[in-house]
Order: structure tokens, then sequence, then C-alpha cells
């Protein structure tokens, strides 16, 4: 059942819109966009079938991308960079992670859905097949040389509220699933300093900051079609 639980989750973040529209103002160079959900400076969207490295960015109004084609334009949609699901115990997860890859950013942002799970399960009479209260932390590197608190929150922090914010609409979306009408967030301006009394320091080998969401997962069962 843990890996169940954890396919569902990962089965969620794949389910995830990973896309933004945009328009492009040839005045300005800006490609203003009406949500930026997770898009942050430093990172690489897609649009057109170019690569667009984002130099700056207004939240949920505009971003501008370096193109190396002066003849394709940042404007339709966006594709930002999937999210990388990962499960375990922080052992795990560390070593999981690690070996992906030497390139942080090929790596991040990351959704971890902390184990082990304690889960509920119904009786055949109940219409809820499963449900659980889940952690998940969502993080991305972040510049501890250069980033003062503020830049943290900024740049990191509320890019990754806004990844989970999208986790939850793509739950309620989902008719398979009670919709999560509250929840609790944490955030992590650095990761694994703050919180817990440092307890999740060097889990993953990065300077990372994020949020960690708390929920209660409700699945109800599905119509059986034997």
């Amino acid at each position: 059942m843990i890996n169940e639980l954890s396919n569902i989750v990962q089965n969620i973040v794949l389910d995830i819109d990973n896309t933004i529209q945009g328009v492009f103002d040839i005045t300005n160079e800006k490609t203003y966009a009406c949500k930026t959900k997770w898009t942050r400076v430093g990172k690489t969207v897609l649009c057109n079938g170019e690569n667009f490295l984002v130099t700056e960015l207004e939240e949920d109004e505009y971003l501008i991308g370096i193109r190396t084609n002066p003849f394709v334009l940042l404007e339709g949609t966006i594709f930002l960079p999937r999210p990388l699901f990962i499960h375990g115990t922080k052992k795990a997860t560390n070593r999981e992670w690690t070996i992906l890859s030497n390139n942080v950013s090929s790596k991040t942002p990351i959704i971890w859905l902390l184990g082990s799970l304690n889960y509920k399960q119904f009786g055949r009479e109940s219409t809820i097949d499963i449900e659980s209260s889940l952690r998940i932390f969502f993080l991305d590197e972040t510049d501890v040389t250069n980033y003062y608190t503020a830049d943290h929150v900024t740049q990191v922090v509320y890019p990754m509220e806004q990844l989970a914010m999208e986790f939850i609409n793509t739950i309620n979306k989902n008719r398979n699933f009670k919709i999560i009408e509250d929840w609790e967030i944490i955030e992590f301006t650095r990761f694994g300093v703050e919180q817990e009394n440092g307890m999740f320091q060097n889990i993953l080998d990065a300077n990372l900051s994020g949020v960690e969401l708390r929920i209660t997962l409700t699945k109800y069962k599905e119509n059986c079609k034997c």
C-alpha cells in the first residue's frame, strides 16, 4: 500500500499543468502573463521550440527571457521545468537524488513526499478507498552567497509555494479525490537549517529553499468495470 500511495502522489505530480500563456510586447521585450506559476529567474523555459533563460520576473505580471534565436519570440504557450518527484526517508532520498546527476539545475525543482507513510483504509460499504496525512516538500536551488533572506523568499520560496498550490489545484480538479479545503504551508528560506531544529540538514546535498505542504489526501474508490 505504501508503494500504491506513493504512485498516487506521483501521478498527481505528473498531472500538474506546467504551462503558462504569454503575450510578447516588442517595445519593451517583456512577455506578459497573468499567471507565472513557479517560473523564476535563472531557470530555463521552453517556448516555440526554443529555450529561454529567464532574467527578470514580476510575479503574475511579466517575464523576460534571453533567446539564442532572434526570430523566435517568448509568446504563446510557455513550458516550465517539470518538477522531479521523489519519495522516501531522508537517508534513502538523499542517496537517490544525489546519484541522478551532478547538475542541480537538471533535477530541480523537487517535489519530495516524505516517508514513511501512515494511512487509513475503509470497508467496502464506504466510498473512500484510502486516506493519508502527507508531508510534501517543494524545493528549488537557491543562492546562499548572493541572496539575502528577502531574496530567498522572492526568488525561490514564492515560486515553490505556487508549485504547491498547483499541486492542490490538480487534486481538486480530479473527482477521484476529496476536495482539499485546508492545508498548512511552512516556508524554508534555507532548507535544512531553519526548521525542525536542523533535522533536515544535509539530507539533500544542495542549497535549497522552498516550502513544506501538509495535507490530508482522501481518495475515493473507483467504479469496478469487471
